[in-house]
Protein backbone atom coordinates (compact mmCIF):
# COMPACT_ATOMS: atom_id res chain seq x y z
CA UNK A 1 0.00 0.00 0.00
CA UNK A 2 1.19 3.47 -0.86
CA UNK A 3 1.61 5.85 2.07
CA UNK A 4 3.02 8.82 0.16
CA UNK A 5 5.21 9.62 -2.83
CA UNK A 6 7.00 12.71 -4.13
CA UNK A 7 9.06 14.05 -7.00
CA UNK A 8 11.24 17.05 -7.78
CA UNK A 9 12.35 18.23 -11.25
CA UNK A 10 10.28 15.78 -13.29
CA UNK A 11 8.38 16.74 -16.46
CA UNK A 12 6.09 19.67 -15.47
CA UNK A 13 7.10 19.41 -11.80
CA UNK A 14 9.95 21.70 -10.66
CA UNK A 15 9.92 22.10 -6.86
CA UNK A 16 9.14 19.02 -4.77
CA UNK A 17 5.48 17.94 -4.88
CA UNK A 18 4.04 15.21 -2.65
CA UNK A 19 0.80 13.23 -2.62
CA UNK A 20 -0.11 11.46 0.61
CA UNK A 21 -2.64 8.70 1.18
CA UNK A 22 -2.53 9.07 4.96
CA UNK A 23 -6.07 9.74 6.20
CA UNK A 24 -6.64 12.98 8.08
CA UNK A 25 -8.75 13.34 11.21
CA UNK A 26 -11.90 13.94 9.15
CA UNK A 27 -14.86 11.76 10.08
CA UNK A 28 -16.03 11.29 6.48
CA UNK A 29 -16.64 7.67 5.38
CA UNK A 30 -14.62 6.05 8.19
CA UNK A 31 -15.66 2.57 7.03
CA UNK A 32 -13.59 2.98 3.84
CA UNK A 33 -10.23 3.50 5.58
CA UNK A 34 -7.40 0.95 5.49
CA UNK A 35 -5.76 0.16 8.81
CA UNK A 36 -1.98 0.25 8.51
CA UNK A 37 -0.31 -2.33 10.73
CA UNK A 38 2.07 -1.14 13.44
CA UNK A 39 1.06 2.50 13.00
CA UNK A 40 -1.31 5.00 14.58
CA UNK A 41 -2.85 6.19 11.32
CA UNK A 42 -5.09 4.86 8.53
CA UNK A 43 -4.66 4.96 4.76
CA UNK A 44 -7.01 6.09 2.03
CA UNK A 45 -8.01 3.59 -0.67
CA UNK A 46 -8.62 6.26 -3.33
CA UNK A 47 -7.08 9.56 -4.41
CA UNK A 48 -8.68 11.69 -7.15
CA UNK A 49 -6.73 14.43 -8.94
CA UNK A 50 -8.53 17.35 -10.62
CA UNK A 51 -7.15 20.19 -12.67
CA UNK A 52 -7.29 22.08 -15.95
CA UNK A 53 -5.96 20.51 -19.14
CA UNK A 54 -2.14 20.50 -19.25
CA UNK A 55 -1.91 21.31 -15.54
CA UNK A 56 0.16 18.18 -14.75
CA UNK A 57 -2.48 15.71 -13.52
CA UNK A 58 -1.06 12.90 -15.63
CA UNK A 59 2.50 13.69 -14.54
CA UNK A 60 1.59 13.01 -10.90
CA UNK A 61 0.71 9.42 -11.84
CA UNK A 62 3.77 9.27 -14.09
CA UNK A 63 5.93 9.87 -11.00
CA UNK A 64 4.98 6.45 -9.67
CA UNK A 65 5.41 4.83 -13.06
CA UNK A 66 8.85 6.38 -13.50
CA UNK A 67 9.98 5.03 -10.13
CA UNK A 68 8.66 1.59 -11.09
CA UNK A 69 10.34 1.59 -14.50
CA UNK A 70 13.67 2.87 -13.17
CA UNK A 71 13.77 0.12 -10.54
CA UNK A 72 12.86 -2.52 -13.12
CA UNK A 73 15.01 -1.38 -16.04
CA UNK A 74 17.98 0.75 -14.98
CA UNK A 75 20.35 -2.18 -14.41
CA UNK A 76 19.34 -4.32 -17.37
CA UNK A 77 18.24 -1.79 -19.98
CA UNK A 78 20.02 1.53 -19.36
CA UNK A 79 23.16 1.05 -21.42
CA UNK A 80 26.58 1.47 -19.76
CA UNK A 81 28.02 4.90 -20.41
CA UNK A 82 24.81 6.17 -22.01
CA UNK A 83 23.52 8.12 -19.02
CA UNK A 84 20.17 7.87 -17.27
CA UNK A 85 16.65 8.00 -18.65
CA UNK A 86 14.98 11.01 -17.09
CA UNK A 87 12.67 13.88 -18.08
CA UNK A 88 13.55 17.02 -16.11
CA UNK A 89 11.55 20.25 -16.00
CA UNK A 90 12.77 22.06 -19.12
CA UNK A 91 12.40 25.71 -18.10
CA UNK A 92 15.10 27.85 -16.52
CA UNK A 93 18.16 26.03 -15.22
CA UNK A 94 16.20 22.95 -14.09
CA UNK A 95 17.66 20.63 -16.81
CA UNK A 96 21.07 20.98 -15.16
CA UNK A 97 19.69 20.18 -11.70
CA UNK A 98 19.16 16.69 -10.24
CA UNK A 99 15.77 14.99 -10.23
CA UNK A 100 14.64 13.30 -7.01
CA UNK A 101 11.97 10.70 -6.24
CA UNK A 102 10.77 9.03 -3.04
CA UNK A 103 7.99 6.60 -2.19
CA UNK A 104 6.87 5.29 1.20
CA UNK A 105 4.82 2.11 1.23
CA UNK A 106 3.88 -0.96 3.24
CA UNK A 107 4.18 -4.59 2.18
CA UNK A 108 3.94 -7.76 4.22
CA UNK A 109 3.40 -5.82 7.43
CA UNK A 110 6.63 -3.82 7.00
CA UNK A 111 6.84 -0.14 6.08
CA UNK A 112 9.58 1.01 3.67
CA UNK A 113 10.87 4.37 2.45
CA UNK A 114 12.85 4.24 -0.80
CA UNK A 115 14.18 7.04 -2.98
CA UNK A 116 16.88 8.18 -5.36
CA UNK A 117 18.32 11.28 -6.98
CA UNK A 118 19.90 11.41 -10.44
CA UNK A 119 21.07 13.73 -13.16
CA UNK A 120 21.37 12.98 -16.87
CA UNK A 121 24.61 11.04 -16.40
CA UNK A 122 24.36 8.98 -13.22
CA UNK A 123 22.60 8.12 -9.99
CA UNK A 124 23.66 10.69 -7.39
CA UNK A 125 21.97 9.30 -4.28
CA UNK A 126 19.90 6.27 -3.32
CA UNK A 127 18.43 5.22 0.02
CA UNK A 128 16.24 2.57 1.60
CA UNK A 129 14.81 2.58 5.13
CA UNK A 130 12.70 -0.18 6.65
CA UNK A 131 10.43 0.04 9.70
CA UNK A 132 9.87 -3.48 11.07
CA UNK A 133 7.91 -3.29 14.33
CA UNK A 134 7.60 0.46 13.66
CA UNK A 135 11.30 1.15 14.36
CA UNK A 136 13.49 2.74 11.69
CA UNK A 137 16.34 0.73 10.17
CA UNK A 138 18.65 2.26 7.56
CA UNK A 139 19.22 -0.61 5.16
CA UNK A 140 21.47 1.18 2.70
CA UNK A 141 22.48 4.61 1.43
CA UNK A 142 24.51 5.59 -1.60
CA UNK A 143 26.27 8.76 -2.61
CA UNK A 144 28.26 9.60 -5.75
CA UNK A 145 29.66 12.98 -4.76
CA UNK A 146 32.44 13.79 -4.19
CA UNK A 147 33.17 10.05 -4.43
CA UNK A 148 31.16 6.86 -4.66
CA UNK A 149 30.19 5.59 -1.21
CA UNK A 150 27.81 2.77 -0.30
CA UNK A 151 26.80 2.25 3.30
CA UNK A 152 24.97 -0.90 4.43
CA UNK A 153 23.54 -1.59 7.87
CA UNK A 154 23.68 -4.80 9.86
CA UNK A 155 19.90 -5.08 9.57
CA UNK A 156 20.17 -5.76 5.82
CA UNK A 157 20.89 -9.49 5.62
CA UNK A 158 22.28 -11.18 2.55
CA UNK A 159 25.64 -12.53 1.45
CA UNK A 160 25.37 -10.78 -1.94
CA UNK A 161 25.08 -7.26 -0.56
CA UNK A 162 28.69 -6.19 -1.10
CA UNK A 163 29.08 -8.24 -4.28
CA UNK A 164 26.16 -6.43 -5.89
CA UNK A 165 27.75 -3.10 -4.97
CA UNK A 166 30.55 -3.92 -7.41
CA UNK A 167 28.05 -4.80 -10.14
CA UNK A 168 26.06 -1.56 -9.81
CA UNK A 169 26.91 0.84 -12.63
CA UNK A 170 26.95 4.62 -12.09
CA UNK A 171 23.77 4.90 -14.18
CA UNK A 172 21.83 2.05 -12.53
CA UNK A 173 20.03 1.78 -9.23
CA UNK A 174 21.42 -0.55 -6.58
CA UNK A 175 17.91 -1.91 -5.98
CA UNK A 176 17.63 -2.73 -9.68
CA UNK A 177 20.98 -4.54 -9.67
CA UNK A 178 20.05 -6.37 -6.46
CA UNK A 179 16.84 -7.69 -7.99
CA UNK A 180 18.63 -8.88 -11.11
CA UNK A 181 20.97 -10.81 -8.82
CA UNK A 182 18.20 -12.22 -6.60
CA UNK A 183 19.01 -10.41 -3.36
CA UNK A 184 16.43 -12.17 -1.22
CA UNK A 185 15.99 -9.46 1.42
CA UNK A 186 15.37 -6.74 -1.16
CA UNK A 187 12.94 -8.66 -3.37
CA UNK A 188 9.83 -7.57 -1.39
CA UNK A 189 10.77 -3.93 -2.06
CA UNK A 190 11.41 -4.64 -5.75
CA UNK A 191 8.23 -6.70 -6.10
CA UNK A 192 6.06 -3.93 -4.70
CA UNK A 193 7.55 -1.23 -6.91
CA UNK A 194 7.50 -3.36 -10.06
CA UNK A 195 4.74 -5.95 -9.64
CA UNK A 196 2.26 -4.31 -7.25
CA UNK A 197 2.13 -0.96 -9.06
CA UNK A 198 -0.10 -1.08 -12.14
CA UNK A 199 -1.01 1.65 -14.59
CA UNK A 200 -3.69 2.31 -17.17
CA UNK A 201 -2.95 5.16 -19.55
CA UNK A 202 -5.58 5.97 -22.13
CA UNK A 203 -3.27 6.01 -25.12
CA UNK A 204 -1.16 2.96 -24.31
CA UNK A 205 -1.64 -0.81 -24.59
CA UNK A 206 -5.43 -0.70 -24.94
CA UNK A 207 -6.87 -3.86 -23.47
CA UNK A 208 -3.57 -5.77 -23.27
CA UNK A 209 -3.86 -6.80 -19.62
CA UNK A 210 -7.54 -7.73 -19.96
CA UNK A 211 -6.83 -9.75 -23.10
CA UNK A 212 -3.96 -11.61 -21.37
CA UNK A 213 -6.20 -12.47 -18.42
CA UNK A 214 -8.90 -13.80 -20.78
CA UNK A 215 -6.67 -16.85 -21.33
CA UNK A 216 -8.10 -17.97 -17.97
CA UNK A 217 -11.73 -18.95 -18.52
CA UNK A 218 -12.60 -17.74 -15.02
CA UNK A 219 -11.51 -14.21 -15.81
CA UNK A 220 -13.06 -14.31 -19.27
CA UNK A 221 -16.42 -15.23 -17.74
CA UNK A 222 -16.04 -12.54 -15.08
CA UNK A 223 -15.25 -9.84 -17.64
CA UNK A 224 -18.24 -10.89 -19.71
CA UNK A 225 -20.46 -10.51 -16.63
CA UNK A 226 -19.13 -6.98 -16.11
CA UNK A 227 -19.67 -6.09 -19.78
CA UNK A 228 -23.26 -7.33 -19.65
CA UNK A 229 -23.96 -5.53 -16.37
CA UNK A 230 -22.67 -2.28 -17.86
CA UNK A 231 -25.47 -2.37 -20.45
CA UNK A 232 -23.07 -2.11 -23.39
CA UNK A 233 -25.09 -4.49 -25.56
CA UNK A 234 -22.42 -7.21 -25.37
CA UNK A 235 -23.79 -10.76 -25.33
CA UNK A 236 -20.61 -12.79 -25.66
CA UNK A 237 -16.83 -12.40 -25.80
CA UNK A 238 -14.31 -14.30 -27.88
CA UNK A 239 -10.52 -13.93 -28.02
CA UNK A 240 -9.07 -14.45 -31.48
CA UNK A 241 -5.40 -15.09 -32.07
CA UNK A 242 -4.02 -12.36 -34.31
CA UNK A 243 -2.31 -13.19 -37.60
CA UNK A 244 0.31 -10.50 -38.17
CA UNK A 245 1.14 -11.76 -41.68
CA UNK A 246 4.54 -12.11 -43.31
CA UNK A 247 5.31 -8.38 -43.22
CA UNK A 248 4.37 -8.23 -39.56
CA UNK A 249 6.63 -11.19 -38.80
CA UNK A 250 9.55 -9.38 -40.44
CA UNK A 251 8.94 -6.29 -38.30
CA UNK A 252 8.77 -8.47 -35.17
CA UNK A 253 12.06 -10.10 -36.16
CA UNK A 254 13.79 -6.73 -36.63
CA UNK A 255 12.53 -5.43 -33.27
CA UNK A 256 13.58 -8.62 -31.51
CA UNK A 257 17.14 -8.35 -32.90
CA UNK A 258 17.70 -4.90 -31.41
CA UNK A 259 16.34 -5.79 -27.97
CA UNK A 260 18.68 -6.81 -25.13
CA UNK A 261 19.06 -10.59 -24.97
CA UNK A 262 17.22 -10.81 -21.66
CA UNK A 263 14.14 -9.18 -23.28
CA UNK A 264 14.04 -11.19 -26.50
CA UNK A 265 12.36 -14.28 -25.08
CA UNK A 266 9.55 -12.40 -23.37
CA UNK A 267 8.99 -10.25 -26.51
CA UNK A 268 8.81 -13.33 -28.73
CA UNK A 269 6.41 -14.97 -26.27
CA UNK A 270 4.15 -11.91 -26.28
CA UNK A 271 4.03 -11.53 -30.07
CA UNK A 272 3.51 -15.26 -30.65
CA UNK A 273 0.41 -15.19 -28.44
CA UNK A 274 -0.90 -11.82 -29.65
CA UNK A 275 -4.68 -11.86 -29.58
CA UNK A 276 -7.62 -9.56 -30.07
CA UNK A 277 -11.10 -9.61 -28.60
CA UNK A 278 -14.31 -9.87 -30.57
CA UNK A 279 -17.66 -8.94 -29.04
CA UNK A 280 -21.01 -10.47 -29.90
CA UNK A 281 -23.90 -8.00 -29.82
CA UNK A 282 -27.66 -8.46 -29.98
CA UNK A 283 -29.01 -8.01 -33.48
CA UNK A 284 -32.54 -7.92 -34.79
CA UNK A 285 -34.78 -10.54 -33.23
CA UNK A 286 -32.65 -13.43 -31.99
CA UNK A 287 -29.78 -12.68 -34.34
CA UNK A 288 -26.34 -11.52 -33.26
CA UNK A 289 -23.50 -9.54 -34.78
CA UNK A 290 -19.81 -9.99 -33.93
CA UNK A 291 -17.65 -6.89 -33.95
CA UNK A 292 -13.83 -6.62 -33.76
CA UNK A 293 -12.25 -4.53 -31.02
CA UNK A 294 -11.47 -1.58 -33.29
CA UNK A 295 -15.12 -1.31 -34.32
CA UNK A 296 -16.40 -0.95 -30.77
CA UNK A 297 -17.35 2.39 -29.23
CA UNK A 298 -14.72 4.31 -27.30
CA UNK A 299 -16.72 3.65 -24.14
CA UNK A 300 -16.71 -0.13 -24.61
CA UNK A 301 -12.97 -0.13 -25.41
CA UNK A 302 -12.17 2.03 -22.35
CA UNK A 303 -14.30 -0.09 -20.01
CA UNK A 304 -12.94 -3.41 -21.30
CA UNK A 305 -9.36 -2.12 -21.08
CA UNK A 306 -9.84 -1.15 -17.43
CA UNK A 307 -11.37 -4.45 -16.34
CA UNK A 308 -8.13 -6.44 -16.33
CA UNK A 309 -6.03 -3.95 -14.33
CA UNK A 310 -8.91 -3.33 -11.89
CA UNK A 311 -9.64 -7.00 -11.16
CA UNK A 312 -5.93 -7.85 -10.98
CA UNK A 313 -5.33 -5.03 -8.49
CA UNK A 314 -8.32 -5.86 -6.30
CA UNK A 315 -7.32 -9.54 -6.12
CA UNK A 316 -3.70 -8.82 -5.19
CA UNK A 317 -4.10 -5.74 -3.01
CA UNK A 318 -1.83 -3.58 -5.13
CA UNK A 319 -2.07 -0.01 -6.44
CA UNK A 320 -3.64 1.08 -9.72
CA UNK A 321 -2.91 4.43 -11.34
CA UNK A 322 -5.43 5.45 -13.99
CA UNK A 323 -5.00 8.34 -16.38
CA UNK A 324 -8.25 10.10 -17.35
CA UNK A 325 -10.73 7.85 -15.59
CA UNK A 326 -13.55 9.80 -17.21
CA UNK A 327 -12.25 9.19 -20.75
CA UNK A 328 -15.14 7.68 -22.76
CA UNK A 329 -16.68 6.14 -19.62
CA UNK A 330 -20.26 6.87 -18.62
CA UNK A 331 -20.24 8.77 -15.28
CA UNK A 332 -22.15 5.94 -13.58
CA UNK A 333 -19.43 3.43 -14.50
CA UNK A 334 -16.74 5.72 -13.09
CA UNK A 335 -18.79 6.16 -9.91
CA UNK A 336 -19.12 2.41 -9.48
CA UNK A 337 -15.39 1.84 -9.95
CA UNK A 338 -14.58 4.32 -7.17
CA UNK A 339 -17.24 2.74 -4.94
CA UNK A 340 -15.61 -0.68 -5.33
CA UNK A 341 -12.22 0.55 -4.09
CA UNK A 342 -13.84 2.49 -1.25
CA UNK A 343 -15.87 -0.55 -0.14
CA UNK A 344 -13.88 -2.67 2.34
CA UNK A 345 -16.15 -5.67 1.68
CA UNK A 346 -15.45 -5.64 -2.04
CA UNK A 347 -11.87 -4.51 -1.49
CA UNK A 348 -10.77 -6.65 1.48
CA UNK A 349 -7.03 -6.54 0.67
CA UNK A 350 -6.84 -2.75 0.74
CA UNK A 351 -6.10 -2.16 -2.94
CA UNK A 352 -5.68 1.51 -3.83
CA UNK A 353 -6.80 3.58 -6.81
CA UNK A 354 -5.09 6.83 -7.83
CA UNK A 355 -6.61 8.58 -10.82
CA UNK A 356 -7.05 11.91 -12.53
CA UNK A 357 -10.35 13.09 -13.99
CA UNK A 358 -12.57 15.96 -15.05
CA UNK A 359 -15.72 14.19 -13.85
CA UNK A 360 -17.25 16.49 -11.23
CA UNK A 361 -20.01 13.94 -10.46
CA UNK A 362 -17.51 12.34 -8.07
CA UNK A 363 -17.56 15.49 -5.94
CA UNK A 364 -21.06 15.01 -4.55
CA UNK A 365 -19.73 14.44 -1.01
CA UNK A 366 -21.07 10.91 -0.58
CA UNK A 367 -18.39 9.07 -2.55
CA UNK A 368 -15.05 10.70 -1.73
CA UNK A 369 -13.70 12.04 1.55
CA UNK A 370 -12.48 15.61 1.46
CA UNK A 371 -8.88 14.38 1.97
CA UNK A 372 -9.15 12.08 -1.06
CA UNK A 373 -9.44 15.01 -3.48
CA UNK A 374 -6.35 16.72 -4.92
CA UNK A 375 -5.77 19.51 -7.42
CA UNK A 376 -3.03 20.45 -9.88
CA UNK A 377 -2.40 23.98 -11.11
CA UNK A 378 0.44 25.56 -13.08
CA UNK A 379 2.12 28.76 -11.97
CA UNK A 380 3.51 31.56 -14.15
CA UNK A 381 6.70 29.57 -14.80
CA UNK A 382 4.78 26.59 -16.16
CA UNK A 383 5.45 24.42 -13.09
CA UNK A 384 2.84 22.10 -11.59
CA UNK A 385 1.67 22.56 -8.01
CA UNK A 386 -0.18 19.70 -6.30
CA UNK A 387 -2.36 20.41 -3.27
CA UNK A 388 -5.27 18.76 -1.41
CA UNK A 389 -8.82 20.04 -1.07
CA UNK A 390 -8.39 19.79 2.71
CA UNK A 391 -6.10 22.86 2.56
CA UNK A 392 -9.27 24.92 2.07
CA UNK A 393 -11.00 23.36 5.09
CA UNK A 394 -14.36 22.96 3.32
CA UNK A 395 -17.39 22.24 5.49
CA UNK A 396 -18.66 18.65 5.58
CA UNK A 397 -21.85 19.48 3.68
CA UNK A 398 -20.29 22.02 1.33
CA UNK A 399 -21.22 21.68 -2.36
CA UNK A 400 -17.77 20.66 -3.61
CA UNK A 401 -18.79 20.33 -7.24
CA UNK A 402 -20.17 23.86 -7.42
CA UNK A 403 -17.22 25.25 -5.46
CA UNK A 404 -14.75 23.60 -7.83
CA UNK A 405 -16.51 24.76 -10.99
CA UNK A 406 -16.70 28.30 -9.59
CA UNK A 407 -12.94 28.29 -9.09
CA UNK A 408 -13.09 28.40 -5.29
CA UNK A 409 -10.25 25.85 -5.02
CA UNK A 410 -8.34 26.87 -8.15
CA UNK A 411 -7.26 24.17 -10.63
CA UNK A 412 -9.71 25.30 -13.34
CA UNK A 413 -8.90 26.92 -16.71
CA UNK A 414 -8.97 30.71 -16.85
CA UNK A 415 -11.24 31.54 -19.77
CA UNK A 416 -11.06 35.31 -19.55
CA UNK A 417 -13.97 37.69 -20.02
CA UNK A 418 -14.30 37.54 -23.79
CA UNK A 419 -17.19 35.42 -25.02
CA UNK A 420 -16.58 32.56 -27.39
CA UNK A 421 -16.82 33.65 -31.05
CA UNK A 422 -20.32 33.43 -32.45
CA UNK A 423 -21.24 31.89 -35.78
CA UNK A 424 -22.59 34.82 -37.81
CA UNK A 425 -23.88 32.66 -40.63
CA UNK A 426 -23.72 33.76 -44.25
Amino acid sequence: MIIRFSAENFRSISEKQELTLVASSLKDLPESLIKLEQSDYDLLPVAAIYGANASGKTNVIRVLRYISQAVENSHRAWEPGKGTHRSPFLFGDWPSKPSSFEVEFARGGVRYRYGFSLDSEKILKEWLYAYPNGKQQRWFTRSEAPERIFSFSRELPGEKTRTIEGLTRPNSLYLSAAAQNNHESLMPVYDFLVEDLRFSFTREHLGRKTIEMCADERYKGLFLEYLRAADLGVRDLRIEKADVGEFGKKIVSVIKDVLPKEDQESFESFTSTAARPRFEHHGQGDSSVELPFHSESDGTVAYFSLLGPVVDTLESGGVLGVDELNSSLHPLLALELVRVFNDRKRNPLGAQLIFNTHDTNLLDGSLLRRDQIWFTEKDSTGATHLYPLSDFKPRKNENLERGYLQGRYGAVPFLGNDPLPQDKGD
